[in-house]
């Protein structure tokens, strides 16, 4: 597996944001914390695409796949309808962050 620590872009307050939710979520127990990686299911972490969510992790018994856009980009419609088509059963997050 990847490190965690790796940037998502070029932006700072959003690599900041993720190291910040990737603190928070080894606290309260998540697991498979993916980075910047190819999207993977919760059942059996097969491979279900090739696009890379921003962040990826399970957390009780769920997948999920986090997107970080800025406010201007009008990508995270596109990324989300992209992840949700490679897995109905994950609950997909746009966080937008300047």
């Amino acid at each position: 597996m990847r490190e965690t620590n790796r940037p998502i872009g070029s932006s700072p307050s959003q690599n900041a944001q993720l190291q910040a939710d990737i603190q928070y979520l080894e606290s309260i127990g998540a697991t498979n914390i993916r980075v910047n990686q190819q999207q993977l299911t919760y059942s059996n972490g097969q491979r279900v695409g090739i696009n890379r969510p921003d962040l990826q992790f399970d957390y009780k018994d769920r997948r999920y796949d986090v997107e970080y856009e800025t406010p201007t980009s009008g990508r995270g419609p596109g990324h989300q309808r992209r992840i949700t088509s490679n897995d109905p059963n994950a609950e997909t997050i746009i966080l937008i962050v300047p």
